[in-house]
C-alpha cells in the first residue's frame, strides 16, 4: 500500500494510507448448476458514450466486456466469484478482450498470463492465447469451493488503450454434469 507523508509543524510527520481502490460487484441468481453468487472485479472503467464496463458484462457476449479502470495496463487486476454454496468444476472458461470487433479487440489490453486461485487451496498460472474466443483453463484437479479468483499477471498491450478487458469468466459446470 502506498503511503503519503504530510509534514506538520514542530517536525511531526503524519502518514496517511493512500485510498483503497474500490471493487465493483454484481449479484447473480442461482442457476441450474450453482447457487446465488457475487461477481466482483477490481475497479471498472467509468461508463462512456452509453457503454458500461462493469462485472455484469462478463457473460460471454462479445459485444460487452468488463474493462478495468485502474492506472496502468491491467496487471494485478482481478475477477472473483463467490458462491453461496460450494461448487465443483475442473475447467474455467475465459473470454479474452473486448471482442465486439477486431478493431476494439486490438485497441484494448488483453490477458496474457493469469493466476487462478480457489478457496480450497488450488493455485495455478495459465497462459491465454491472444484471440477473442473463449479459452478453457483445465485445472489439475476438481475444485470444490465457494470462491474462485482470476488475477492478471501479464498482458498483451492494447494498440490504443491501456485498459484490460475480458468478456467471460465462469466455471464450466456443464462438464461436471456430463460426468455424473
Amino acid at each position: 500500500m502506498k503511503t503519503m507523508r504530510l509534514f506538520a509543524s514542530a517536525g511531526v510527520v503524519l502518514s496517511l494510507a493512500a485510498p483503497i481502490r474500490a471493487e465493483v460487484c454484481t449479484d447473480r441468481s442461482a442457476g441450474q448448476y450453482a447457487s446465488n453468487s457475487s461477481l466482483c472485479v477490481s475497479p471498472a472503467l467509468a461508463p462512456r458514450t452509453g457503454a458500461t464496463y462493469g462485472p455484469e458484462n462478463l457473460t460471454g457476449e462479445t459485444d460487452r466486456a468488463w474493462c478495468e479502470g485502474a492506472p496502468g495496463d491491467g496487471k494485478d487486476e482481478y475477477v472473483r466469484i463467490t458462491y453461496a454454496q460450494p461448487v465443483r468444476f475442473k475447467t474455467l472458461l475465459v473470454g479474452n478482450g473486448y471482442a465486439k470487433s477486431p478493431a476494439l479487440y486490438a485497441a484494448n489490453a488483453r490477458a496474457r498470463t493469469v493466476r487462478i486461485e480457489t478457496g480450497d487451496g488450488l493455485r495455478i498460472t495459465a497462459m491465454l492465447p491472444d484471440r477473442g474466443e473463449t479459452h478453457a483453463i483445465r485445472l489439475p484437479r476438481t475444485a470444490k469451493t465457494r470462491t474462485v479468483r482470476l488475477t492478471i499477471v501479464d498482458v498483451y498491450r492494447g494498440e490504443k488503450h491501456r485498459d484490460l478487458c475480458l468478456h467471460l469468466f465462469t466455471p464450466n459446470f456443464e462438464e461436471m454434469d456430463s460426468e455424473n
